[in-house]
């Protein structure tokens, strides 16, 4: 009775495991497949660019991101696309993308201004704190993964040094691995926070680009509130609340009013 029992066991375990490499296998087939066919689009997408049919390489761009896959590459090369079709609204808003994603890219950063210098408005931003702008633009030195990496990396040092500090008997290089691993480990805790702060920047950004060709700043949410400016399509904007079909936006400059929420897209 032992023996068949065992044997049923065991037969029952080899059709788990079959089942659960029968899956991974069609995981593995599937992504594989899905990576072709992405592939596939964004070739068909740089061919229908190269032919100067831009509106429908726009397209394809788009249908490759909306799938998930977001690069700063196909922001760029959509970015592109949209600057060709003198879409400029939607150039922007797609370079201003790539650049979160990207931020250290040269050919992002003049295709970004070459797209500014088209629009109409051409708002002053308000002076900020010299110690804000030198915090925003060292956390724009590059993306949330290369600090996470350097901050693991300068974990990692620490605790070496630590272990030198711990399994050595001579007072001078103790005294060495003990301070410098300290140093290390401030640094790792200060690259932490540098990482997350760069992270809310780019998953919970409140910016936005108008896309509308005009559109109307209102005191209030509601078509009855006084008109204080007007704002054309690709202009940059900072959200702060949103009213039902409204949105409260800020400019650089530090002017706050209404608009409609149709009237803008997040980057």
């Amino acid at each position: 009775m032992k023996s068949n029992n065992s044997s049923v066991i065991k037969v029952g375990n080899l059709i788990a495991w079959a089942k659960y490499a029968l899956t991974l296998l069609l995981v593995f087939i599937v992504f594989f497949a899905k990576a072709d066919e992405n592939k596939n689009t964004i070739d068909s997408a740089n061919a229908e660019y190269a032919k100067a049919n831009y509106e429908k390489a726009a397209l394809l761009y788009e249908s490759v991101i909306n799938k998930g896959l977001a690069a700063p590459e196909l922001y760029f090369n959509l970015g592109n696309a949209y600057f060709k079709s003198k879409d400029i609204a939607h150039a922007i808003l797609n370079y201003e993308r790539a650049k979160k994603l990207d931020p250290s890219s040269e050919d992002i950063a003049v295709n970004l201004k070459l797209a500014n210098q088209r629009i109409d408005d051409n708002i002053d931003a308000a002076p900020q704190l010299f110690i804000t702008e030198w915090k925003d633009s060292f956390v724009n030195l590059t993306t949330e993964k290369s600090w996470a990496l350097l901050c693991i990396f300068s974990l990692v040092v620490s605790l070496i040094l630590y272990v030198v500090y711990i399994s050595f008997s001579i007072k001078v290089v103790k005294q060495i691995g003990f301070w410098i691993g300290s140093v290390f480990l401030i640094l790792s805790i200060a690259l932490f926070f540098v990482a997350k702060n760069k992270y809310n920047l780019s998953k919970f950004s409140n910016e936005a680009i108008i896309i509308s060709s005009a559109v109307t700043v209102n005191s209030s949410p509601n078509e009855k509130g006084t008109k204080l400016f007007i704002l054309h399509e690709g202009a940059k904007v900072f959200v702060n609340q949103q009213d039902d079909d409204w949105t409260e936006i800020k400019i650089s400059n530090g002017n706050v009013g209404w608009v409609k929420s149709t009237s803008l897209i997040a980057i």
